[in-house]
Parts: structure tokens; sequence; C-alpha cells
């Protein structure tokens, strides 16, 4: 164990973005932090597309708090990329089909709330567009939306990490957490707390896998595109997502029930028929992958301390919304542990006492 261990305040167990804010902010608040993690092949942060977007879903909804969330977000990841002297924020309107009247009715009709409008554009400006996309019947467009780079930031974050001797590149070891005066140990060194931000690895955790974590398996595609150069984010049967240098991410699919963490065939040919659809021009499949990603019941964060054992924390549950959650609720957790500021009750896991019946008692 290394000879500034003995002064960490706490542990961080993970550096998907969950991780990655979390530390940041800690760190911005003078506390003394050291994240254990070692990088696994099924983490969906470094294979996300990092989408902000303010109206999702079937129905055209308004994402929860998003007129604080996305703000904050922006402010965070402007913030970063002066700190780390990289390209992280990319914001780009949404174009979305509307293949139905039913679905143009929908649209129109939530368009004109008030509470709403602000996120539509009046009409979609397809200007570049005309030999790139099949026509569809309408297409609608959101402003205010963004993509985020998550896997540069998360590999520039870990080089600050490494720089400050704030990072071990391991396996966490339930089998070295210990408790004395009822403060966590690892490895021998007392901390105050110990936080896991493990993504969808928090079904295997065994202090927390009594919440109601329904991880979902999730391909995407990478491709080029080359007959094209448009900055927007495009949703037809796929979201097409712009990445830089002509590459574009493509998906993404979504399975409750699956075998392992690898691509498979028929979910590649599903995202390729959707592909196929929406453009009009020729591409290039440059990489086919999955990952898992930790969605949750209810679809709200999971944040807060362990209802039995002092010093354990979590702060998981993202889902497919990590890029605009992670900031707002990095920061609302780290002044929880620094000012004990109550959590948010749609967040903390107090939520779910009913479902805890208690654990093995921590070894001494």
């Amino acid at each position: 164990m290394e000879k500034h261990a003995e002064n960490w305040d706490y542990l961080i167990v993970g550096q998907g973005i969950a991780g990655t804010l979390l530390a940041y902010f800690m760190l911005k608040s003078g506390l003394r932090i050291c994240v254990i993690d070692k990088p696994h092949r099924a983490a969906s942060s470094l294979k996300a597309a990092g989408i902000i977007n303010p109206i999702t879903g079937r129905r055209y909804a308004k994402s929860w708090l998003i007129e604080t969330l996305i703000p904050f977000a922006k402010k965070t990841y402007k913030a970063l990329e002066h700190d780390l002297g990289i390209l992280i924020w990319n914001e780009r309107n949404l174009l979305r089909a509307l293949p139905t009247v039913q679905d143009e009715n929908e649209w129109l009709r939530r368009s004109a709330f008030p509470d709403f409008a602000p996120w539509f554009a009046k009409e979609a400006d397809l200007s570049g567009f005309e030999k790139i996309l099949n026509p569809v019947r309408a297409w609608g467009e959101t402003v205010g939306s963004a993509q985020v780079n998550f896997p540069a930031l998360i590999a520039a974050f870990r080089d600050k990490l490494r720089q400050e001797n704030a990072l071990r590149e391991e396996e966490f070891r339930f089998d070295r957490l210990k408790w004395r005066d009822e403060f966590p140990v690892y490895d021998g060194r007392k901390v105050k707390g110990v936080i896991f931000c493990e993504g969808a690895r928090a079904v295997a955790n065994p202090y927390f896998n009594y919440l109601p974590f329904v991880p979902t398996k999730g391909e995407y595609l990478e491709v080029k595109i080359p007959e094209s150069n448009f900055p927007k984010m495009v949703k037809n049967g796929v979201t097409i997502v712009p990445m830089g240098e002509g590459s574009y991410w493509v998906g993404a699919t979504s399975r409750f029930e699956y075998d392992d963490d690898l691509p498979t065939a028929r979910q590649k040919e599903w995202l390729l028929s959707k592909l196929r659809k929406a453009l009009a021009i020729p591409f290039e499949v440059i990489k086919h992958d999955a990952a898992i990603r930790p969605t949750v019941f209810g679809t709200r964060p999971f944040l807060g301390r362990h209802p039995e054992h002092a010093g354990l924390y979590i702060f998981n549950g993202l889902g497919t919304k990590g890029a605009s959650l992670a900031p707002f609720f990095a920061r609302h957790f780290t002044a929880h542990l620094l000012d004990d500021a109550p959590l948010m009750k749609e967040v903390d896991i107090a939520r779910f006492a009913d479902k805890y019946t208690g654990s093995t008692p921590p070894a001494r």
C-alpha cells in the first residue's frame, strides 16, 4: 500500500462517468481521495455516445430536472475542458424522424406546452442533409441537446489521478474490507468512507445488491460515412451521433436478458437494417461492440449510505442519462458527504429501505 494512502478521506471504487465526476468534485472540495479501478470489457461509460437530450421517449417526454441538469452539465464539462486541455462538450441539435401522423401530431402537441417549447425548434432544419437522409413523413428538431466525449474525459482525468498519486489500477477486493471504530478499513488503512461507483457490476456487490438494478445490454456500431460531415445528431430507428473525423456512433440496442457481454450477429444486423433505412448514402462499419448499462428500477440514480454499515456509500444507476445526471448529482453527493446536506428523496437509497433484509456483519 502506498505511503500516501494513510491520508485518504474516501475511496472511490470505479472510474466510469460516475466515479470520474465524483472524484472531480471531491477533489475540488479539498477532500483526499483515491480511485480504485481496473477497466473491464463491458464498461458502458467508455462505449456510450454521451448524449444529452431534453426530449426523450416515444411520447416525447421532457427529461427529469432538465432545466437544472443541462446548464449545470455544460458549466461542469466546460470547466473540465479548461482544466484538462481537451474538448469534451459538443452542442448538437437532434433531428428526430416523425414517420406517422400520430407522431407528428404528438410532437406538435408537446411543443405547444410552455414548459416544453424552449427545447423544440420551431421547424426542423435539414440543410445539408438532403442527400444524406432518406425521406420520412416529417422531422422534428430539439435544441439544447449535446454530446459529451466520455472516452476523452475519462482518459484525461485518469492521467490526472495518476499524476496526483490518487489512482490504484486494480480490482477492489471485498475480502480486504474490514471495520475499525465503525470506520471502513481497506488494506489496513482506515478511511471515512468507501463509495461504490461500479456501474453494472453493482449487482455483484455484497453490500448493495439489494437495490433494484436492472442492467441492460446495449450494442452499437462505429461507422464512417465518407460523403457526410454533419454536426447534428439524427434519430430514425437508431441514433446517429457525430464523433469527429468522419466517425459516427450508431445505436443502440437494449436487452434485459442476455447470456454475456459480447456483441452478437443478430443485433448487428438489426442495427445495420435501421441504419440502411435511415441513410441514403453508403457507410463503412469500423466497429461493432456491446456494453452493460447500470440501468435501475424507476430510472432515478442510487445515492446514499448503506442502511447498516457505516462508511459504505453508493453513487450509481445513472443508466442512459449519465451525461446529464453525473455532474449535478456528483456535486450533490459531495455536498452531502462534506456538509451533511440532505439528499434529494428521489435519489436517496433510503427509499428502498424496505428491500434491505440485512447482510453478513463486516469483518473486524
